[in-house]
């Protein structure tokens, strides 16, 4: 058994790959890889540095971290980790990757013990090391005994603030010159230890060359500005105007047969096809682009123009800049990370710019004559004595979401509050449906009650960034519960009264109606407005919550929110519940998806 390891000791990985390896085409074949050979070498065989490999989903970023450590298994075995963020990821990684690849793989089957417990879901091992699967989300994990070899893959993932990485680095301390770590991601974010390792690096970058001038390039999204002109480069593709009806519908055919690249040193025109994709790939080299990297420290970065129809890409920019305008970022966090994968900083895409002033042309009960009818909601501020109402307006014009305040009133009773609904024809129908929301922060049981009498709905404003639902979304509202208010009351004999509660990211709304009230339509108008006759209070009290920004100790830059008038502010919390509203209707943003796997 021994002469096995000998043989291939000093071996080239990408050599011994195309002798012991079959993927689902058949045998490793390095011309059918061009942009992992490079990667793959340099991870399978550094020594006493980080190899990094950042690049878009769905494409050989994770492909590249099990060959790395199958390799490592065969030339130079030790105690070896594949991390993720999850159990339940590892063992669906460990049934449709990692177990099939092995089983292919004759080199190291032939290593295996015929014992049982030196292969199961998350552990493979043979006389002379092993590959455990661990989760980066357990402490014990990231903190047990020593590791020689590491890939971690979404490492982008790992939670900075409690050092994940750092601490799984820390498994690799008794081994001060031989330690091998690879890190596999996705667009990391801006500051964080991964972009910190990244700035020191090698930074090479995946070139091709242009077929008008021939020279090399990287694929690039857009040129950034200069003197407010954006220069030549970068994806180009027809204006919303040219591909949008007069009714607002996008022409998606239109847009994407109109793509193609422009080259930022000739600009030449490149189209799309597969063909020609391929033919570039082959051709194409990673160069370094930082002079004063770290040499011990090699990263490499491509993205998805290398591998992905371009039209496609577009499509989901679209996408993700309606989202945005919708008062959503988290689809075009989701294009930037995961397509681009470049480095995510919400700073970067949304204006500094606070409006304080969104006075409308329009006064308050006046109605709205838009082309498609407005969807209403009334939302609550509960108070001892008394409610903040507001009723607002939503609708969809051009493709872009438009807002009205329609009516606010401070009332001092639940008929007012029904009167007020009856008004504007707004749903109240309970659990079948209802378009009245009252906050149940404050004096939770007695709203829960009132609700439930009057067929209204329950908000519950929570520090959670988001809520995982049952088919796998995150999105800023949890999944409703059903509460019977009657139970074990005298009430019980009369029926069950049962209310619909739903809990809220408070924070995730903020920033979404920030977001919104800084949004303007192609003429230059607010899409979110108030009646010109709201008044100060209103006024004062939407504004308590401010939008600050703040600079991290890495010197990044972030936003957060403070309230800087707490006694004031509840009509503030009433357009906020107004923002879980129409997330709820679909109209804010675009749900999103759960994690992006390989």
């Amino acid at each position: 058994m021994k002469d096995k390891f000998i043989a291939y000791n000093e071996a080239d990985p990408i050599d011994w790959l195309e002798a012991s390896v079959q993927l689902d085409y058949g045998n490793f074949k390095r011309e059918n890889h061009p942009l992992m050979v490079e990667p793959l070498r340099m991870a399978a065989t550094k020594r006493g540095g980080y190899v990094g490999l950042i690049g878009s989903v769905q494409h050989i970023k994770t492909l590249t971290a099990q060959l790395v450590q199958l390799y490592g298994l065969h030339t130079s075995p030790c105690n070896a980790a594949h991390y993720d963020l999850t159990t339940d990821a590892l063992k669906e990684f460990s049934d449709d990757k990692f177990v099939p690849l092995i089983d292919n793989t004759d080199r190291i089957t032939s290593l295996i013990p015929d014992q049982p417990y030196r292969r199961t879901k998350l552990y493979t091992s043979t006389p002379y090391g092993y590959i455990r699967l661990l989760s980066a989300g357990i402490m014990a994990n990231r903190n047990s005994k020593t590791l020689e070899r590491i890939t971690a893959d979404e490492s982008w993932a790992y939670e900075d603030d409690e050092g994940w990485l750092e601490q799984i680095h820390d498994r690799q301390s008794s081994f001060p010159w031989q330690w091998q770590m690879f890190l596999p991601s996705s667009g990391q974010t801006a500051g964080s230890q991964l972009d910190e390792l990244w700035k020191k690096s090698t930074q090479r970058t995946w070139h091709v060359k242009c077929d008008c001038c021939g020279e090399e390039i990287p694929y690039i999204w857009k040129q950034p500005a200069v003197n407010g002109e954006v220069p030549p480069g970068g994806m180009r593709y027809a204006s919303s105007k040219d591909v949008t009806s007069d009714e607002g519908v996008i022409d998606w055919v239109k847009l994407r047969e109109s793509v193609y690249y422009q080259c930022q040193l000739c600009g030449g025109r490149v189209e799309w096809s597969a063909a020609n994709q391929d033919k570039r790939n082959r051709q194409g080299r990673y160069i370094a682009m930082n002079d004063g990297a770290d040499p011990d420290i090699e990263f490499y970065h491509y993205n998805a123009m290398a591998h992905v129809p371009w039209p496609e890409l577009v499509t989901k920019w679209k996408e993700a800049t309606i989202a945005r305008s919708r008062g959503d970022l988290s689809k075009l966090e989701n294009f930037v990370r995961k397509q681009l994968a470049q480095p995510w900083n919400e700073s970067d895409y949304i204006s500094d710019e606070v409006q304080q002033d969104g006075r409308g042309d329009y006064m308050l009960g006046e109605k709205w004559e838009a082309d498609n009818d407005p969807l209403l909601f009334l939302t609550c501020d509960v108070q001892k004595d008394h409610f903040y109402c507001v009723v607002r307006a939503w609708c969809i014009i051009n493709g872009v979401l438009h807002s009205r305040l329609i009516e606010r009133e401070r009332v001092v009773s639940v008929g007012q509050i029904r009167d007020l609904a009856d008004k504007h024809h707004i749903l109240q129908d309970g659990v079948r449906g209802s378009r009245v929301f009252l906050d149940g922060n404050y004096n939770t049981t007695q709203v829960q009650r009132i609700a439930a009498e009057n067929g209204w709905q329950v908000f519950r404003g929570d520090k959670a960034a988001d809520f995982r639902h049952s088919d796998g979304l995150r999105r800023i509202y949890a999944e409703p519960q059903y509460l019977d208010r009657g139970e074990g009351t005298v009430n019980a004999k009369n029926g069950n009264q049962y209310v619909s509660q739903v809990r809220f990211s408070k924070h995730a709304a903020l920033s979404r109606l920030s977001l919104i009230r800084s949004i303007k339509d192609e003429d230059g108008n607010l899409v979110w407005t108030y009646a010109s006759n709201a008044g100060s209070v209103y006024e004062r009290q939407i504004n308590a919550w401010q939008r600050i920004s703040k600079t991290a100790p890495d010197g990044r830059r972030f936003y957060d929110f403070i309230n800087r008038d707490s006694k004031n502010d509840h009509y503030g919390d009433c357009e906020q519940q107004q923002i879980v509203c129409v997330a709820m209707a679909g109209l804010v943003g675009v749900d999103g998806g759960g994690d992006d796997s390989e």
